[in-house]
């Protein structure tokens, strides 16, 4: 799918309510894109952005609204996929929900008697559900562009988040079955990284799947402030990273308004960024920066086995794809 075409298409978006998602949402509609589906856990949140939208702008855009995808909730999610059969197929898929747990020690997701580290099954195990459910559901065109959220964490940012590092099928199954019992301190945005990362991972499967005829990938537009990634923090804490700490990031050019995040997203579902199998970012070593393809800068991206590893997880946990 080229941007020539691309205003004839039906977007999904997944995460339309959080401030990447909506100003993803308001750059295409001022692009002229006919059919937009906005999509988030909270129905009233979502239809709560698209009247900020669209007070704002004016457009012929078909702009539906569908809530119930709780990332964290596999059984929602089939639901609100279920919701949405008058509204497809879809042409495009922008899988934008996740976030961030601020607390003391990893939480886990408890999913068929397992313990799955949290972080990662909200930022991936969901989307790979919400994917699946749209498949089985028959509402995904015959060339879909499927595009997940990524983040610079997944190789690493100095001085802010640890390079992920995973070499064997057995670390990466440690870190997602077992991560309480296996001595890893918590650090919610390495959490975050890692989730990433295996994000990518889920992504470069997903491009090469013969029996499909799919353009996934993977994007991040760099580090994004104003979106709701804070949401955990106390009061205090949230306002001084929101109005201080990324307020002075945005000043020197180290991170981003989510209008300016949106309108790369934006770029991306329409077709000027990102072929099939893609995984691109920023430049090595910095969080903000010209598109850049992130592969050489952590070898687990193309770690073949890693890959085929998270197929199978997935596959073991939500059945044959």
């Amino acid at each position: 799918m080229s941007d020539v075409n691309f205003k004839d298409k039906s977007i999904l978006i997944i995460g339309a309510s959080g401030g990447l998602g909506k100003e993803t949402t308001k750059h295409l509609i001022k692009d002229g894109a006919t059919n937009v589906v906005m999509a988030g856990r909270s129905l009233q949140r979502v239809i709560d952005a698209k009247n900020d939208i669209l007070s704002k702008i004016a457009s012929q855009t078909q702009v539906h609204t569908v809530g119930g995808f709780d990332m964290l909730d596999p059984h929602k999610i089939h639901k609100a996929v279920s919701d949405l059969q008058d509204l497809g197929p879809f042409d495009v898929v922008f899988l934008g929900a996740g976030g961030v747990f601020f607390t003391e020690e990893y939480q886990t997701k408890e999913w068929k008697g397992k313990q799955i580290e949290k972080t990662v099954f909200q930022n991936l195990f969901g989307s790979h559900v919400v994917l699946q459910s749209l498949k089985r559901e028959k509402l995904l065109s015959d060339n879909p562009r499927i595009i997940i959220a990524g983040g610079e964490g997944a190789r690493g940012i100095p001085g802010m988040i640890k390079s992920p590092s995973f070499t064997t099928k057995k670390e990466m199954r440690a870190y997602i079955f077992d991560i309480k019992n296996i001595g890893k301190k918590y650090n919610p945005m390495d959490a975050i990284g890692v989730s990433k990362l295996f994000g990518a991972l889920w992504i470069s499967k997903l491009a090469t799947l013969e029996s499909e005829n799919y353009t996934a990938i993977w994007f991040t537009p760099g580090l994004t402030s104003g979106t709701n990634g804070l949401a955990g923090l106390p009061p205090v804490k949230r306002w001084f990273m929101k109005h201080v700490l990324f307020g002075l990031m945005n000043l020197i050019g180290k991170a981003q308004s989510p209008e300016k995040g949106g309108r790369k997203f934006a770029n991306c579902i329409e077709g000027k960024i990102g072929k099939n199998g893609d995984i691109l970012g920023a430049p090595q070593g910095q969080a903000l920066g010209k598109i850049t393809d992130q592969k050489p800068m952590n070898p687990a991206f193309t770690n073949q086995e890693l890959i085929e590893e998270i197929w199978q997880i997935m596959e073991e946990l939500f059945g044959k794809f």
